[in-house]
């Protein structure tokens, strides 16, 4: 049975449009202007973003596979694997302080809310505007506070190695994918640095 996979041959960027190429016997180019166009609609990009993590690389074959095991094992010497580990404990580090970074701008938000609702109805004089504004406020900026705190506790957790920090922010990451461009992009890193190996290790 025909399988799909990332294309390994047909490869610009993760291999997706060539592996549906190579799937549907369809010229990869044909693919890619397409997928391209639709891009401009935002969805199509989140689809390929998502289908990186889903669909599975072309399997290699026989010399193939055994050569590319034994590269991969004596690429690295031990010194090296020490700087690859060092590099993506960075990634870590910067990924814990951009979710408590970001998460802190949602508190800081939740906070204009609330005195630009509550104030704009004392300005008013008008008791049941004053209430009105007042509740408006209270729930609106604790929506905001409530939605930022996972945020906080993902990043402050991820500083620290802990390993329930990791599964919530990878959640984070998958929710975020749909906030294009810029959650799309946070969601992307956070998965891509949680799901090295190496980074799975350090938080066991």
């Amino acid at each position: 049975m025909k399988r799909l996979y990332r294309s390994r041959k047909n490869r610009v960027f993760a291999g997706i449009c060539g592996g549906l190429g190579e799937y549907l016997d369809i010229d990869p180019v044909v693919i890619r202007v397409i997928t391209v166009v639709l891009t401009l609609w935002g969805l199509p990009l989140l689809i390929y973003l998502i289908a990186i993590f889903i669909i599975p690389n072309e399997p290699l074959e026989g010399a193939e596979a055994a050569a590319s095991t034994v590269e991969k094992k004596a690429a690295l010497s031990p010194e090296e694997k020490e700087k690859e580990k060092a590099r993506m404990e960075e990634h870590v580090r910067i990924l814990g302080i951009l979710y408590i970074a970001l998460s802190a701008l949602g508190i800081i938000a939740a906070a204009i809310v609330f005195v630009v609702l509550v104030g704009s109805g004392i300005i008013t004089g008008d008791e049941e505007v004053i209430f009105i504004t007042r509740i408006v406020g209270i729930g609106v900026s604790g929506l905001l506070v409530l939605f930022s705190l996972p945020g906080i506790f993902a990043g402050l957790g991820l500083l620290k190695y802990e390993s329930w920090a990791r599964i919530l922010a990878l959640v984070l990451g998958f929710i975020n994918l749909i906030n294009i461009p810029f959650g799309t992009m946070l969601g992307v890193y956070t998965i891509w640095v949680l799901s090295n190996k190496e980074v799975q290790e350090s938080f066991r």
